[in-house]
């Protein structure tokens, strides 16, 4: 795709199968409604639905992906910068899965630098792993108002997770609801800042003093038996103040999250809240 460039499906039926999308060298780039699906079926780790690199504006919603050999969204070499990703349904169910277990692993991966990417309001369902990984130096996320629901790790005798982040990734993670998920957040990621539970020790008071509002707690259902959730906010909050407020989304309550989330994200919703 070139810059100054929108894709939109008509209906909730538009379907890419069997490509994906290649966003190299551009900005301004608009992707919305669409299935991607049936990407090298059968073959793992081979081809990406949406490939990006060094871009900025980019706004990736409404779509669903399924069945795809490698990653369902790969950012780096070089900048991505300024990347939204909303209301998007990553189907993680697949016969081809790389454990076997039924559960795409390879979900989102970024490499970028630098990166600066806002992942809300997504389905992330029957999936193992990397829902994202994030690496690489400069990287500044927000995870908001995300639905996590399902790692099967009665099959995987593993360590199954949703998101995992290099040590130089700083990034918030708020609102998200993980529902039967092994491992939220891996131990050891970098600088997260993400709450399970009500507020503790310092939290509300440097939320309203960089966001003007309180940080939003995430929900975990069971919670996890290794708890992944590292709270390091002094780094954290001071990076997200140091930004636009109108680009960080406001969120909203996490139990709100699994039926607003699984109702209106995936292509045929494009009103959605």
């Amino acid at each position: 795709m070139g810059s100054n460039k929108t894709v939109i499906g008509i209906g909730s039926t538009a379907t890419i199968k069997g490509k994906g999308l290649r966003l190299n060298g551009v900005s301004n780039v608009v992707i919305r409604n669409l299935t991607i699906s049936d990407i090298n079926e059968g073959v793992i780790f081979a081809g990406d639905a949406i490939a990006i690199a060094r871009a900025d504006l980019v706004w990736i919603d409404h779509n669903r992906f399924h069945n795809i050999g490698r990653q369902m969204i790969a950012g780096g070499f070089g900048p991505t910068t300024n990347i939204r990703l909303s209301w998007n349904d990553f189907d993680g169910s697949d016969i081809y899965s790389s454990y076997c277990n039924g559960e795409h692993y390879w979900n989102l991966l970024f490499l970028g630098v630098p990166q600066t990417i806002t992942i809300a309001n997504n389905y992330f369902h029957e999936i193992s792993g990397r829902a994202p990984h994030i690496d690489g130096a400069q990287a500044i996320i927000h995870l908001v108002n995300n639905y996590f629901h399902n790692t099967n790790a009665q099959h995987s005798g593993g360590f199954f997770h949703a998101v995992d982040a290099g040590s130089s990734v700083q990034a918030l993670v708020e609102g998200n609801y993980f529902d039967n998920i092994e491992t939220p957040i891996t131990i050891g990621s970098g600088h997260i800042f993400a709450v399970l539970g009500k507020d503790t020790g310092t939290m509300p008071g440097i939320c309203l003093t960089a966001l003007g509002r309180r940080c939003i707690e995430n929900i975990a259902i069971p919670v996890p038996r290794i708890n992944g959730f590292r709270v390091d906010e002094t780094v954290i909050i001071i990076q997200f103040g140091a930004l636009p407020m109108s680009s960080i989304p406001l969120p909203f309550p996490a139990d709100e999250v699994p039926a607003v989330i699984a109702a209106r994200a995936g292509p045929g919703h494009l009103q959605s809240r």
